[in-house]
């Protein structure tokens, strides 16, 4: 049956459950909306300051244009109002039309006129008057009293004539800042916004690769017949045909592995059988008195007993490996069947007072094959006696919709760096004394695959006397 390739990868079987690392900004979601947001905050500012520029100039030229055209319909005022109608020059200044703060000046062969005791002769700047006698249209920017106004002279017909108006540049002035106000809250504004609506592009444009990750994962858990379906996308499609095939490879390379490892080890079960035989022969005939005869004899009987454990284990991970992994799932009360277990381990009863079921445990039916759960349970108080210096206690408890069986023993417990090896195979932990006693290396990378097939986890943690503890997790049984 093919694994969904759009779920997440289920943990591989003897570790903890795989926490997702955090979105941080080293993954490319994270890198992704960060490139969005920044070319969305250089796209803003080039935009702001393009707007600002364009109507910064185009304010400043309109309000140039119309003190120009105010400034000549006004001297031309002055001049036909000195030549007709006999008025004074300050008369004919009051009588001029004027925005609000503005002052008229005349200058009439070096005599000076002003509408306002604020604006005189002296609060111009010296090349503009001298411009301004000279008969030169001239208009300035200049600051007074800290404030900025616009000064536009226009020349009379008369010689050493001119008429200048100054005009205020305050509602300019509050105009450019209104509007940098504006646009810089544009540009910074653009940055959550471009990080929001980053994050909520980027999830569908990324999704394939979560689903290729987690493609990758599951494999690499063993689940081998793991496809990628490309949902009729065209650019995952070659991405997703490569993987398939590439998965698909791997998965008749280790079928095919896992079927010669079966058949070797099914051939072995032959000759052994038949070895086996010949061993009770030579120990029936053998002679009693003879105690070098009888220790050759119990060390040759132990080595066979081994070598025949390791072809069971050997031919039954294989079959696994090939596919054959026929699992019968059923209720089994688990602390009963614990009980059972623990009290054929021992005849003198040694391991079975050791068990303890809490309360709230005891009856819970658990989702499992008694054949497998046995070898799990068995496997793991061999591993105890043989690796652990001994089983110290037995638990069985329950832990939400998970019932939970734990075994500790008296060794000195597993590194943290070796949790997850101990259930590979062929593997007993280095710089302990797993290392130098005796064993296959598959008892717990059966009981890591047998605890899979069930639905269930294994891992193994600090003990409360400082040994190990295999903490066994399986599936509770629904009710009706």
């Amino acid at each position: 049956m093919t694994a969904p390739a759009g779920g997440a990868a289920a943990p591989a079987a003897g570790s903890p459950p795989v926490r997702r690392p955090p979105y941080r900004l080293a993954t490319l979601r994270a890198r992704a909306t960060a490139a969005f947001a920044a070319v969305t905050l250089l796209l803003s500012t080039v935009l702001a300051v393009a707007v600002w520029v364009a109507v910064s100039q185009f304010l400043l030229v309109q309000r140039e244009r119309v003190t120009l055209v105010q400034t000549s319909d006004n001297a031309a005022q002055v001049q036909r109002s000195l030549a007709t109608e006999g008025l004074d020059v300050a008369q004919v200044l009051a009588q001029l039309p004027r925005e609000t703060g503005s002052t008229s000046l005349l200058v009439d062969d070096g005599a000076w006129t002003t509408t306002s005791l604020l604006v005189g002769r002296d609060d111009l700047p010296e090349e503009l008057r001298e411009q301004a006698v000279a008969g030169t249209p001239v208009r300035q920017r200049i600051e007074l009293d800290a404030e900025t106004v616009m000064a536009v002279a226009v020349p009379l017909a008369e010689l050493g004539s001119a008429y200048i108006e100054v005009f205020p540049l305050g509602e300019l002035d509050r105009t450019y800042r209104v509007l940098a106000t504006v646009l810089a809250v544009a540009v910074l504004g653009s940055v959550p916004l471009a990080v929001v609506v980053g994050w909520w592009l980027t999830g569908p444009t990324l999704r394939p690769l979560d689903r290729i990750s987690a493609a990758a994962a599951a494999v690499a858990g063993g689940a081998l017949d793991t496809r990628i379906d490309p949902r009729g996308d065209p650019s995952l499609a070659p991405i997703a045909a490569s993987f398939n095939q590439t998965a698909e490879a791997l998965e008749q390379r280790v079928r095919s592995d896992a079927r010669f490892a079966a058949d070797v080890s099914h051939e072995l079960r032959s000759p052994l059988t038949t070895m086996m035989g010949a061993l009770d022969l030579v120990e029936a005939t053998a002679d009693p008195g003879d105690a070098e005869q009888a220790e050759a004899l119990g060390l040759l009987r132990s080595e066979v007993e081994r070598f025949e454990r390791l072809v069971a284990d050997l031919l039954e991970i294989s079959r696994a490996d090939a596919g054959s992994a026929d699992v019968a799932l059923e209720p089994v009360q688990l602390s009963a069947f614990t009980r059972e277990v623990a009290a054929r381990h021992r005849l003198d009863g040694a391991t079975a007072a050791l068990l303890t079921v809490h309360p709230d445990a005891e009856g819970v039916p658990v989702c499992a094959d008694k054949r497998r759960l046995e070898r799990v349970l068995g496997n793991l108080l061999d591993n105890a006696d043989k690796h652990g210096g001994g089983v110290t206690g037995i638990a069985v408890t329950r832990a939400g919709d998970r019932a939970l069986v734990t075994v500790d023993d008296a060794g000195p417990g597993v590194a943290a760096a070796e949790r997850d090896r101990v259930f590979e195979r062929f593997a007993r932990g280095a710089g302990s004394v797993r290392t130098s006693t005796e064993g296959s290396g598959l008892g717990l990378a059966l009981v890591a695959r047998h605890v899979r097939l069930m639905g269930g986890t294994v891992h193994v943690e600090d003990g409360p006397d400082g040994g190990a503890r295999f903490v066994v997790s399986l599936p509770v049984e629904a009710g009706p």
